[in-house]
Formats: C-alpha cells, sequence, structure tokens
C-alpha cells in the first residue's frame, strides 16, 4: 500500500519549509537553542551530585547547575513561541502572506501546513539539542549521572512544550498580524500569568490557575517536581492542558483568518 500526499498539500509544505530555511533569523535562534542546551547540559554533567542536591534524581536537583539548565529549557520553550510568532505575523507585515494565498487559496490548507511546519521544525531543535546535550552531559559527568526517569521526563515535556507554543505563537501571529504585537503577547503573558496564580490563590481559586497556559508548561516541563503544588497540574495532565491550548489557539487562528481580508 503506497501512501501519497496530496499535490496542493505538499505545495503548501514545500513553500513553509521554505520559508523557514532562508530566513537568517530562525537559523540564528535554532543554532542558539542547540548551542545554549548542550553548554547548560555540560554544566549540569560537571557540576551534578548524585549524592546531594540530586540524590532523588535528574529532576529533584538544585544549585547552580540545575538552575542554568531549568532556565535554558524554560528560554527554550521561549524561542519556539517567538519563532511562531515571529513567523507568520511578518508576513502579513511584508505582504507574502497574499502571495502565497494565491497559489494555496484554501485558508485552512495555508494554515495549517504553517502550523505543521512551525511545530515540525521546533520539534526537530529540541530533539537535536537534547541528543547533543544528554551526550555531553554524560561525557562530562561520567557514570555518576544517571539517566532516570526523571531526565527523560524532562527532555520529553520540554519537546511537547516547545511543539505546543510553536503552534500558539503561530497562531497568535495569524490573530495579532504584527510582529511586534505577536511576541509582546507571548513574552507578557509570561510575565503576567504567575500575578494572576497570586491572585487566583488569594481568593480560593487556585485550582483555576493550574489551567493556565503557563502554568501548564511548568508542570510539563518539570518533570513530575512540582505534582503536590495547588497551582501547577501533574505533569501528564499539564501536558493534556498544554495540547488543549495549542489546539484553542489554532481553532481561534482558523475561525479568524477564514473570515478576514488578508
Amino acid at each position: 500500500m503506497n501512501l501519497t500526499v496530496p499535490p496542493l498539500v505538499a505545495r503548501a509544505a514545500n513553500s513553509e519549509v521554505r520559508k523557514v530555511t532562508s530566513v537568517r533569523l530562525n537559523w540564528l535562534i535554532g543554532g542558539g537553542v542547540v548551542a545554549a542546551g548542550v553548554l547548560a547540559f555540560v554544566g549540569l554533567g560537571t557540576g551534578f551530585r548524585p549524592g546531594g542536591e540530586h540524590a532523588q534524581g535528574f529532576s529533584s536537583g538544585s544549585g547552580w547547575a540545575a538552575l542554568l539548565t531549568t532556565w535554558v529549557l524554560v528560554l527554550t520553550v521561549a524561542a519556539a513561541a517567538a519563532f511562531g510568532a515571529l513567523g507568520s505575523a511578518t508576513e502579513f507585515r511584508t505582504g507574502s502572506l497574499a502571495l502565497t494565498s494565491l497559489y494555496t487559496p484554501d485558508r485552512t490548507l495555508l494554515l495549517s501546513s504553517k502550523l505543521a511546519v512551525a511545530g515540525v521544525f521546533s520539534l526537530g531543535t529540541v530533539v537535536v539539542m537534547e541528543v547533543l546535550g544528554g551526550a555531553a552531559m554524560r561525557l562530562a559527568g561520567g557514570s555518576r549521572v544517571p539517566l532516570d526517569g526523571g531526565f527523560y521526563g524532562v527532555l520529553i515535556g520540554v519537546a511537547v512544550a516547545a511543539v505546543c507554543w510553536a503552534v500558539i505563537g503561530t497562531a497568535l501571529g495569524f490573530v495579532l498580524r504584527s510582529p511586534t504585537l505577536a511576541l509582546a503577547a507571548v513574552l507578557g503573558w509570561a510575565i503576567l500569568e504567575p500575578l494572576v496564580w497570586i491572585t487566583l490563590r488569594a481568593i480560593g481559586f487556585g485550582g483555576v490557575a493550574a489551567m493556565l497556559p503557563v502554568s501548564a508548561t511548568v508542570g510539563t516541563i518539570s518533570g513530575g517536581r512540582y505534582a503536590k503544588s495547588a497551582l501547577i497540574a501533574p505533569t501528564p495532565a499539564a501536558m493534556a492542558l498544554l495540547v488543549l491550548w495549542s489546539v484553542g489557539a489554532g481553532a481561534g487562528a482558523w475561525w479568524l483568518f477564514t473570515r478576514r481580508d488578508i
């Protein structure tokens, strides 16, 4: 049984792949993510203390090395969101999306291909960073660095979060149609949401905070570290919530994109 991709789908996907690979900023973002990740994992391998701060495994670690790695992983997810937001919103500013729509008049296909390519490229970048970073960490730390369930849980969570936020960022680009506004919306909400957590907890609705996107992201990439927190959902539930947020963002972008002029 031979599976063939319809020519219209292949052409739309090929167009989006060419757009992504032809932009220098995308290469800088991807290369920066990989380089920062490898350096952070090298630091984690060098500073790993199996009998002290890492007594319970990889995901329970603290100290400068674990903190550095955590922030790099957070920035990796943020970079995926920025990549998606800038990639889609810039096309409205330059007018290239109008030209693309002449060759792909089906707006559902056009949006879907852009969301899919953004997610795939983000996933590929994160996987490269994690494979190289994991190998570098093991070389730096030797056998005292356990590749336990917490380690793989964090890696899987970061990959899922990066794909979801690439989709959310791309969808915001279609909704706001401005690179500045789309990027400000992503970063602004990331700063604002913790304040919302505090407010909801103060009025007795802390459980609602666990359903918000940044909270779901923390739960997704933490490897279950905050399973007992009232503000952050357990990792499996957080992953499901983040996927729902990305689906909702994509659906909202589709609804507006198919009803507004380009």
